[in-house]
């Protein structure tokens, strides 16, 4: 009997009685990819309102350019849940902005680009390009071997594959971490992206690498980070 009711009351806790991540502010050192790369620093965000809305963010500056994304989501019984995603980059003053809302009620997607909306259809778990960054750390904290992710992009839902490629120890200016090395695969797609994500952080990405079609190299070097405990 006091199993069922153990049972009983899990189905009712509240989705954030799930959480495993908890929210955070890491520095890192990266380059801004343009016509030339420029050095930046980067800082990414998760922060959770009284309310129980979560907010995770991205952002880097330099002299000359700036680029943003943010993810207002919700965690729910099966993962995170994207609600709204804005992208904003400024560059010698020439900028570019993006939002995609998300609304499984109306079972729709709907970007606005150039003050141009246009909408695809809802799938469920579908995450926008911030959002599933916490899933996958989620995932990889579960032990689950499937780190695949449909992604919110560009008016069309695209498939992001992980494969794990083995473990490496890293030294950055945050400190030394033993990582998770994984490789994002994407169909028709020319460059290469790896992460190494720190177990130790929950995940958090120390490093990444991305090597484009020309074979310049951009990446991200993890330099302080303050977790909430």
């Amino acid at each position: 009997m006091r199993c069922w009711a153990l049972l009983w009351f899990a189905m009712f806790l509240p989705a954030t009685a799930f959480a495993q991540l908890q929210p955070f502010a890491a520095t890192y050192s990266a380059t801004l990819d343009l016509l030339i790369d420029l050095p930046v620093e980067a800082r990414r965000t998760l922060t959770r309102s009284p309310s129980g809305v979560w907010y995770f963010s991205s952002e880097a500056k330099s002299a000359f350019a700036s680029q943003s994304e943010s993810s207002t989501l919700a965690l729910e019984p099966h993962g995170w849940a994207p609600k709204n995603y804005k992208f904003a980059r400024s560059v010698f003053g020439r900028k570019r902005q993006i939002s995609i809302s998300f609304d499984p009620e109306r079972q729709s997607i709907t970007t606005v680009a150039k003050q141009e909306p246009w909408t695809q259809p809802y799938e469920q778990g579908v995450q926008d390009k911030l959002s599933y960054q916490l899933q996958l750390r989620e995932d990889l904290m579960a032990g689950k071997s499937d780190l695949s992710y449909r992604i919110a992009d560009g008016g069309k839902i695209k498939t992001y594959r992980f494969v794990r490629s083995g473990r490496e120890t890293l030294t950055t200016p945050a400190g030394t971490f033993e990582c998770e090395r994984l490789q994002l695969q994407r169909s028709a797609d020319q460059q290469q992206t790896i992460l190494w994500m720190a177990p130790e952080l929950d995940y958090l990405t120390v490093r990444l690498l991305r090597i484009d079609q020309s074979g310049r190299e951009h990446f991200l070097n993890l330099k302080a980070v303050e977790r909430e405990e």
